[in-house]
């Protein structure tokens, strides 16, 4: 591809194809088109914004094109471009003055795309409405919408839309820094936080949150990115004076906070060999690697080493769902089959752990998902399956209560300002 020769909106319709295709995200999709394209790198910043528009809305545009006659949807490259058109379109940023050729290559005229225009939003989901409507006008599949209502989320089309939007993004501060002195470090850099009233150490980044990974002081690591419901997990198991297992442990987010909440001993294994040494690297950097033993392992065959653990943290492969504001593209490529195949690879992993570990010791489940069948359905059936194993009323309540188990917290990215995570603390008898 020759700069001046393609637009912008056909490399953002290659990405957003090649990301469907291989099931990956848009940043490493885009990462491996650029590398290969160096001469077109100018365009991240417009191809970023129309990949995630078109991954947050794609379900809406299908329909708002289905509407002008065009289909079926389908993840070919020229859909996707037809996508891409139909979003600016709907939007109002769509500059005529280079769509005929990138309309052309969709099979689209622009005066049908300039009805979409004129349609809007609106007129899209006109004749809609109940779940159909949801579906549609939020860009969530039928089969993830019936799963999220099942939950019974407060205020469920306030969390639909909420996810249609950017993230908050939170940060947690060494306890070997003054955290006054940082804040004001950090303000005088453009990265302004404010600290959360229940989580010592995690703070919200209000603004400039482009700026914080650019600084000398997150490079020394004097404050890691993490999300505030990732944080609560580990605050749930209370790790200080214990020995502490992460059984899934890359890139080393939770195991290290563990750390630097006062655990004795960290053990961290993850099965893939790049995610241990991630967890090596994040240790080091945070200051805890003289804390941790890290392994390269399958938790579905728990190490020797749980029998001494004091505190696990079982935080296993998911739909991800819950990070949809930081990757809308899942939705567009993930299947109810993946959520069959996650729920019962979670299922094994708990039901495991629980059987290894030692009488006394505290399980923390937790996923970064708002499915039912991740959360409720899963840790029902273990509990049904082991009754050595209870549900523990957790230390710091922030999330909402999960009908089912009451027990468990939810955390929802409209309430909480989080990621959707849902954690659930237990106890063997």
């Amino acid at each position: 591809m020759n700069p001046g020769v393609v637009s912008e909106e056909e490399v953002a319709a290659r990405i957003l194809a090649d990301t469907v295709h291989y099931r990956t995200t848009l940043r490493k999709a885009a990462e491996e088109f650029f590398t290969k394209h160096p001469g077109l790198d100018y365009m991240r910043p417009i191809v970023r914004a129309l990949g995630t528009g078109v991954a947050r809305h794609f379900l809406l545009l299908d329909h708002g094109l289905s509407k002008l006659g065009y289909g079926p949807p389908s993840q070919s490259q020229k859909w996707m471009l037809a996508r891409i058109l139909a979003y600016e379109a709907l939007m109002g940023k769509l500059k005529k003055s280079r769509a005929q050729r990138a309309a052309q290559k969709a099979g689209i005229r622009l005066a049908d795309l300039e009805a979409l225009r004129e349609m809007g939003i609106s007129g899209v989901v006109s004749g809609l409405s109940g779940q159909k409507r949801l579906s549609i006008l939020y860009s969530m599949p039928q089969w993830i919408l019936e799963e999220i209502l099942r939950l019974e989320p407060p205020s469920p089309e306030k969390l639909l839309k909420t996810l249609n939007t950017d993230p908050a993004r939170w940060i947690r501060i060494s306890p070997w820094v003054d955290r006054a002195w940082l804040v004001r470090r950090l303000r005088a850099n453009g990265v302004v936080v404010e600290p959360d009233p229940l989580l010592p150490g995690i703070a919200r980044i209000i603004s400039g949150a482009e700026k914080a990974s650019r600084l000398e002081e997150h490079a020394k690591g004097f404050y890691v990115f993490q999300d505030k419901a990732s944080s609560l997990v580990v605050y749930t198991g209370e790790p200080r004076g214990k020995t502490v297992v992460d059984v899934t442990a890359g890139p080393g987010s939770k195991i290290t906070l563990a750390g630097w909440l006062g655990a004795r001993h960290l053990v961290a294994g993850d099965l893939k060999p790049h995610r241990a040494v991630e967890v090596s690297k994040l240790a080091a950097r945070t200051g805890v690697d003289h804390l941790i033993d890290v392994y390269q392992g399958d938790a579905r065959q728990p190490p020797l080493r749980l029998k001494a653990a004091d505190l696990v943290i079982v935080d296993p492969p998911c739909t991800d769902l819950g990070r949809l504001q930081y990757e809308p593209e899942i939705k567009m490529w993930l299947t109810r089959g993946d959520m069959a195949f996650y729920s019962r690879l979670q299922r094994t992993m708990l039901s495991r752990i629980l059987a290894e570990a030692k009488p006394g010791a505290r399980i923390v489940y937790s996923v970064c998902t708002i499915t039912w069948r991740e959360t409720v359905w899963v840790t029902r059936r273990v509990l049904e399956e082991t009754p050595y194993a209870s549900p523990v009323e957790p230390p710091i309540r922030i999330g909402v209560r999960v009908k089912g188990v009451p027990e468990a917290q939810l955390l929802l990215p409209h309430l909480h300002g989080t990621q959707g995570f849902s954690i659930l603390l237990l106890e063997k008898k």
